[in-house]
């Protein structure tokens, strides 16, 4: 298990502005793989302890974005994503390519537009 990087948790962050009680969950959150596509990544997460606080009810199996585009040097057109909520917890992030192959490599440089 490894920890969040820092676009991880932004995309979490982002995300919890809109869904407050996705906050309680990013703190037992750890990374259990990395897996690239070619276009895109799949961050797939694991609870490193039990959460108190529940999601709230109209959160508990969807898949949330907030529809932003994430500016990453290496990619003409950036980022899109996505966060798969399943039985109540938060199962991966998806990040996709807008039809660009991509390394997987995310820089400490990227902006959300």
């Amino acid at each position: 298990m490894e920890e969040l990087n820092r676009l991880e948790k932004e995309i979490l962050n982002r995300l919890s502005k809109q869904y407050p009680s996705l906050t309680f969950h990013i703190p037992f959150l750890k990374v259990k793989s990395r897996e690239l596509t070619g276009v895109g990544m799949y961050i797939n997460f694991v609870y490193n302890q039990s959460v108190v606080k529940e999601l709230d009810s109209d959160i508990k199996n969807t898949s949330l974005s907030t529809n932003e585009t994430i500016v990453l040097d290496g990619l003409n057109n950036g980022l899109c994503y996505e966060l798969d909520i399943s039985g109540g917890k938060v199962n991966f992030i998806e990040l996709v390519t807008f039809g660009e192959e991509w390394d997987g490599i995310i820089t400490e440089k990227f902006i959300f537009k």
